[in-house]
């Protein structure tokens, strides 16, 4: 690392140091002069900088950052660029100028900008080792590379006068703050409003109708509500438990990948516990491996993605595969998401909650007067024969006050108190001690550190069996904030179940409810209302046996959340974008209704709203722009497909290192800027996932900020987007609003009754949409070989073909 006055230094060496009458080649120039300028004085890494790099049969002299931020063209000692006559003292010429004057600096700069605009390179570079041309070779703007401007040094002394400047512009740091852009624009990016923008109200909810409301309610009710109800908890874990880890046959990924859902969280090179998945067998309790764990003294943890069923497993030991052990067993259920919620000091509630349930379920009063006597008996006995012992006789009442001040100072700390009880109840009664603390992966990092920290504490001083759920990702930020210092000799791995059958026996579940088939005495008064819910439910259970799209469409745009896969069905229940009277109807006047694929996908596109709104939707816009590039509308799918395709830029577990995927998109055509926003897009809708399981914080201006990652890989959610919806008329019906069009005669037509819902105006806009998107797919010039968005739309024809159909109905 240099400074700017130490780069300046440098400069001066190297100007001392050069002949006036040199006549250098270009390898000689580089060597002796651009080489010093850039690794010397510019302060550029020569190990983030490749030389002759070859691609498509073309070298390129210099490629300077990782990812490459600039490109340089060199050009030999001898060969002079003319500069047009009264360069300005701000050191901007227009490049027609430049161009103009002199044929060597017009080669040099057409040069260079085929290269950059090749690889996704934004600046460009031209010398000959004294001039320096320093040009925008990627714009946002609407304003022609050649029609813009460049920062010109005409020699080496005027660089060294002017060397500030070049720091500011051509230093790594000053390329990646974008000073160049103050010199050489005028302002920002000119990206149009989206059509959204010309809503009235937008984003507007859609209101539910009082039938479209009961359910809402009576589904949440059913379907997620009550199985937290003692009375028929045991029943539902009897009935729709499912074991984790079996693969869906509808995933759209990989066998190899699904089976490595936790793969890559550490690297190579780190100690690591040992992963191992969770392994259910039929007619085994408590695995070897866990009991195992749980001599050790160590909590046994358990690791898995939010709503994999991590609280399911835990619930399903207690009464199904290992009821025996937790029926001889103290048994202590903590759950520290929503019960936990308003709570400051974690460990203190931890305890408040083992106090209460000890009480409440073993009927334990760790605070009665009998009781502490009992645990604090050698304390007694030891009291009784010191110093206070003696006024036993002559004096009881001071006896008594005295005994009860020791005692009081026995059981005032807390945790020591609960420990020793317990622990004695335990011994006493020949039962073991089985600690859950569920649900901390609902709570913030801190909240999932301390669960974990406390998890260890009750797994080694109080020699109890302690299960706590963590999510990768926290499991791999504690790891190196020091809390996982003993961390656990083995994690074992939370896979989720199939969402087919998850779906299946909860709706059947729901359904024996509604129709009263299963007995719930605090539930009685919902009963009347229940028939309709019936009616939708059966609608939907024989829906999804006759369509498998209907759980293609669930296994894989919920990447595998069983709860939020059963919170989809719950919203879809009481949509106010599912015409549910209409389904209730059909149901009881012809006994069956098939739901179409296309109702899951409106509701999952826009949710309660009339319009795709991206901050509540489970979908993501992959064809949204952050600047004013048409081919920015196909990063994210050239992104996704890339790491859909096998390759030896995958690993075995399905992961494209960082540096890889950002080439790929650089070599067509896309900046590191546009594929930086990509990535973090994408991983935040969870189409993609980082080997760290991180996801990104948004900063103040809404711009999503954090270390980039070491690698990514494709998840089903990105799978589907890809593979089914892309072409769709749903899925375009719904970002045509979401998306700038960067053609003024096509955004013109797009504004035309656009407040219109009928079919016939929706019809209308998403075919022009299609067709903007065709064209500037066609227009691309450097299109993969892995992915075509002309065969994705041709795929999803029919879509656009069923859609058309209904409206030359509805207009006869």
């Amino acid at each position: 690392m240099i400074s700017l006055s130490e780069g300046e230094e440098a400069l001066d060496e190297l100007i001392s140091s050069l002949t006036t009458d040199s006549d250098m080649n270009e390898a000689q120039t580089r060597f002796h002069i651009i080489d010093k300028i850039l690794f010397d004085c510019l302060n550029w890494d020569r190990q983030a900088s490749q030389v002759e790099k070859s691609e498509d049969g073309t070298f390129s002299d210099y490629e300077l950052g990782k990812p490459r931020i600039a490109i340089l063209e060199a050009k030999r000692e001898g060969r002079t660029f003319e500069i047009p006559a009264g360069l300005p003292k701000n050191l901007v010429t227009d490049l027609k100028s430049l161009i103009r004057i002199s044929n060597e600096a017009s080669d040099a700069i057409k040069q260079a900008h085929q290269y950059c605009s090749q690889r996704g390179v934004p600046l460009a570079i031209v010398s000959n080792g004294h001039q320096y041309i320093i040009f925008l070779a990627s714009r946002q703007d609407g304003i022609s590379i050649f029609d813009g401007k460049a920062v010109v040094f005409t020699s080496l002394a005027h660089l060294k006068e002017n060397f500030h400047i070049a720091w500011q512009i051509l230093s790594p740091a000053g390329v990646k703050e974008k000073n160049i852009y103050r010199y050489l624009t005028l302002g920002k990016s000119t990206v149009p409003n989206k059509l959204s923008s010309k809503l009235t109200n937008y984003p507007t909810i859609r209101y539910t109708s009082e039938l479209q409301s009961t359910l809402r309610q009576l589904s949440e009710l059913f379907l997620q509500d009550i199985i937290e109800s003692s009375e028929i908890e045991k029943r539902f874990f009897s009935e729709c438990y499912c074991e984790s880890g079996a693969l869906s046959k509808y995933a759209l990924l990989s066998k190899n990948i699904l089976e490595a859902r936790y793969a890559s969280l550490f690297k190579i090179d780190e100690p690591t516990p040992h992963i191992s998945p969770i392994k259910e067998k039929r007619g085994v309790n408590l695995s070897p491996d866990i009991l195992s764990e749980a001599i050790t003294r160590r909590p046994i943890v358990l690791l898995g993605d939010v709503g994999v069923g991590k609280t399911s497993f835990v619930k399903n030991l207690m009464y199904n595969s290992a009821q025996e052990e937790f029926k001889n067993a103290i048994y202590i259920y903590i759950d520290l998401g929503s019960k936990a919620a308003l709570t400051d000091d974690l460990k203190t509630y931890v305890l408040n909650e083992i106090e209460s349930q000890l009480l409440k379920v073993y009927e334990i009063d760790v605070n009665s007067y009998k009781f502490i006597k009992g645990i604090y008996a050698s304390e007694i006995h030891r009291f009784s024969t010191g110093l206070w012992g003696a006024k036993r006789e002559s004096d009881p009442a001071l006896y008594e006050t005295k005994l009860f001040e020791m005692l009081e100072i026995e059981t005032k700390q807390k945790d020591q108190h609960l420990k020793r009880s317990i622990n004695a109840y335990s011994k006493s009664t020949q039962r073991q001690i089985i600690i859950s603390l569920d649900n901390a992966d609902q709570r913030d990092y801190d909240i999932q550190q301390g669960a974990f920290i406390i998890s260890q504490e009750l797994a080694k001083d109080w020699s109890a069996t302690v299960f706590i759920s963590v999510r990768p990702q926290t499991f791999f930020k504690s790891k190196r904030s020091g809390a996982l210092s003993a961390y656990p000799h083995k994690v074992f791995t939370i896979s989720p179940p199939r969402i087919d059958t998850v779906i299946q026996k909860r709706l059947i579940f729901a359904l024996g409810m509604a129709e009263g088939n299963i007995p719930i005495e605090t539930m009685n008064y919902v009963k009347i209302n229940a028939g309709n819910l019936a009616m939708f439910l059966k609608a939907l259970v024989s829906s999804l046996s006759e369509n498998s799209e209907l759980y293609e469409f669930l296994s894989n745009i919920t990447g595998g959340n069983i709860r939020s896969a059963i919170e989809f069905v719950t919203g879809f229940i009481g949509s106010p974008n599912i015409d549910a009277e209409k389904i209730i109807r059909i149901m009881g006047e012809e006994g069956r209704y098939r739901i179409p694929l296309h109702e899951f996908t409106k509701s999952a596109l826009l949710g309660d709203y009339s319009h795709y709104n991206p901050d509540t939707s489970i979908a993501m816009n992959i064809f949204d722009v952050s600047s004013a590039d048409t081919g920015e509308h196909f990063i994210v799918p050239i992104l996704i497909a890339f790491l859909n395709t096998q390759g030896r830029h995958r690993d075995n577990d399905g992961f494209c290192s960082s540096s890889t995927l950002t080439e790929e998109l650089q070599n067509h055509g896309y900046t590191a800027e546009q594929i930086s926003n990509a990535l973090r897009r994408c991983t935040n809708k969870k189409l993609i996932e980082t080997s760290q399981r991180i996801t990104f914080e948004e900063d103040a201006n809404g711009a999503l900020i954090g270390d980039m990652p070491e690698s990514f890989r494709i998840t089903t959610i990105g799978a589907y987007h890809l593979k089914r919806w892309i072409g769709t008329f749903t899925y375009l019906d719904a970002m045509v609003f979401d998306t700038p069009i960067l053609d003024q005669e096509i955004n013109d037509q797009l504004k035309e009754d656009v407040n219109s819902l009928a079919i016939d105006a929706r019809y209308k806009r998403a075919s022009t949409f299609k067709n903007y998107l065709t064209t500037q797919w066609t227009a691309l010039s450097n299109r993969p070989n892995y992915w075509d968005f002309i065969e994705a739309v041709n795929e999803a024809s029919n879509s656009f073909e069923n859609v058309k159909k209904a409206v030359n109905t509805n207009g006869r």
